[in-house]
């Protein structure tokens, strides 16, 4: 397959080993992927500011703007009622869009520069952000809506991924070859 900038949304059927490939809308391609519980599974585009809801059936991506214009999209993850969780990276904010409501909330991440980019929900629907421009990462509590703050050792840890188990966030610093592990329970 030749293709040139575009993005692919592409699915594999397991039992027969049979590849399907949609071009991504809008030319920009998957950056972060997640499934909600109910079994839909969402992308989002740093490069095209949004996030899309794959049709399982037919394997087409709807997209659902976010309300900050050019925000960067980085990674999405999906909580315990199915709202996605965004990190925005050229924003630096957190935000949250529930699909039922069809509605958005933001935060700002605290600091002079954040650059959120990693985003995970914990079993207890705690949203984690990771900071490049602060060195750090946040946990937020969507019922206050607060953040704690949770710095690094090492400069320019750069987590480009978090993920978890119960009691456990998982945080792999790209930028020093080390993980770090934060224990919540």
């Amino acid at each position: 397959m030749v293709h040139g900038q575009g993005g692919w949304v592409g699915r594999l059927a397991v039992k027969t080993g049979q590849v399907t490939v949609k071009e991504a809308p809008r030319g920009r391609g998957p950056y972060g992927i997640c499934a909600t519980p109910a079994g839909e599974v969402w992308w989002c585009s740093l490069a095209g500011s949004f996030i899309a809801r794959i049709d399982r059936r037919t394997g087409e991506s709807s997209i659902v703007e976010p309300p900050t214009r050019d925000q960067g999209a980085r990674r999405i993850w999906s909580d315990s009622r199915g709202r996605l969780w965004v990190s925005e990276w050229n924003s630096g904010q957190l935000s949250v869009h529930d699909p039922q409501a069809r509605s958005w909330r933001q935060w700002k991440l605290p600091g002079a520069a954040p650059r959120a980019y990693a985003v995970y929900v914990d079993e207890r629907d705690t949203v984690w952000v990771s900071d490049f421009g602060g060195n750090a990462v946040f946990s937020f509590d969507p019922r206050s809506e607060r953040f704690e703050r949770h710095g690094f050792e090492r400069d320019s840890a750069n987590v480009r991924q978090i993920l978890g188990r119960k009691g456990e966030v998982w945080l792999p610093e790209s930028g020093t070859g080390h993980i770090s592990v934060i224990r919540t329970g």
